[in-house]
């Protein structure tokens, strides 16, 4: 649906609005010992997890099981089979919403021999509201066969407010290999975080001249969850949302939340002068209209090593500056300057490395 376009600008402000407020409410449910940090063992797993069935083990090195953690120094193992099956849970800061979506990241991998043959890892995901309880049947990753560690993003709704939450390795299809043919490994778990797709929006200041490249572009985020990533124009990603020294012309914005959802922004750095200069008015009228009441100059260049001299018509300092947005307001020590003609040197070097003295005379009225 198209707005009009008288009332564009209140729509978008209203989302806007909208968006901000939901990111303030969004619900974030942090997990205890995320990486699952613990000494490795046989039947036990750290706190604050719990075994919610079968024995699960502390990795790695138990049952010859060599796979690096993907975060930390440990992780938990898990194999099932047909009337044994294993996992493990933690009760939850705070319940779930009921009809509320959310997402959950972690790391899993798939070990070919744990204890017997394995032929593949299949991780559900139930809540429930006592430990081990699985009422609620939420995500299945489907099998998987890979040995190397490998992100997932469960995305689940909850119909109740579960007060607590499972992992367990599930057998789907039978094995032929053994009777507890299905195994994984879990690790690096993330907060599990209400679903808001993130929003990304860019605050651009414009190049100086046409021949610098001092623009810059801040990328700003609504929605998705924290912490988020920043790009520009397929560059390297970083943490930080500004990116400066840049050319005039067209730049692509992208960000990612710590679930992977993206967003981006086409954007536009402009150039207002197309020819590097500064510029100086020759004359200014401090009466507080608003309109040319300081003296100092229009700068169309990055310029440096900037410093601004006035003078009075006898020749005595009446103001300096050593920078471009700091001008004259026509008083000197508190008072009013007398209607004149004053005279100013200004030096600077410009993005060339050239330097420049401009002189010129500037009429003061009110």
């Amino acid at each position: 649906m198209f707005s009009r376009p008288g009332t564009l600008h209140a729509t978008l402000c209203c989302w806007f609005l909208l968006m901000m407020t939901i990111r303030l409410e969004a619900q974030r449910i942090v997990l205890g010992n995320p990486s699952m940090e613990g000494e490795p063992g046989k039947g036990i797993i750290p706190s604050p997890w719990f075994i919610a069935g079968g024995t699960p083990d502390t990795q790695p090195g138990i049952f010859d099981v060599k796979q690096q953690p993907s975060a930390g120094r440990s992780y938990i193992g898990m194999h099932s089979g047909k009337g044994f099956l294993e996992g493990t849970g933690q009760a939850l800061q705070q319940p779930l919403k009921p009809h509320t979506t959310y997402v959950l990241s972690f790391d899993l991998a798939f070990t070919a021999y744990y204890l017997y043959p394995a032929c593949y890892g299949n991780l559900a995901i139930y809540g429930g509201n006592a430990p081990g309880d699985t009422a609620a049947l939420l995500w299945t990753s489907g099998n998987f066969t890979h040995t190397d560690w490998k992100r997932y993003h469960a995305v689940f709704r909850a119909m109740q407010a579960w007060r607590y939450i499972s992992f367990w390795a599930y057998p789907a299809t039978p094995c032929n290999k053994s009777s507890f043919g299905i195994a994984l490994l879990i690790d690096n778990l993330s907060a599990i975080d209400e679903l808001i797709p993130p929003v990304v929006t860019a605050t651009v200041k414009p190049c100086s001249c046409g021949e610098v490249t001092d623009g810059s572009i801040t990328l700003h985020v609504t929605g998705g969850a924290p912490p988020f990533q920043f790009q520009l124009d397929n560059g390297m990603w970083q943490t930080d949302s500004v990116f400066n020294g840049l050319a005039a012309g067209p730049h692509n914005g992208k960000i990612k939340d710590s679930h992977e959802f993206s967003a981006t922004v086409d954007t536009v750095v402009a150039s207002p002068w197309k020819n590097c200069l500064v510029v100086f008015p020759n004359a200014f009228s401090p009466n507080n209209d608003g309109q040319n009441d300081i003296f100092r100059p229009k700068v169309y260049d990055a310029i440096h090593d900037y410093r601004l001299q006035v003078y009075d018509r006898w020749g005595k300092l009446v103001f300096s500056s050593q920078a471009p947005g700091s001008g004259w307001d026509g008083n000197v020590r508190g008072v009013r300057a007398d209607v004149q003609s004053y005279v100013y040197i200004c030096t600077y070097t410009d993005s060339r490395q050239e330097q420049h003295m401009l002189k010129g005379s500037v009429f003061l009225l009110y």
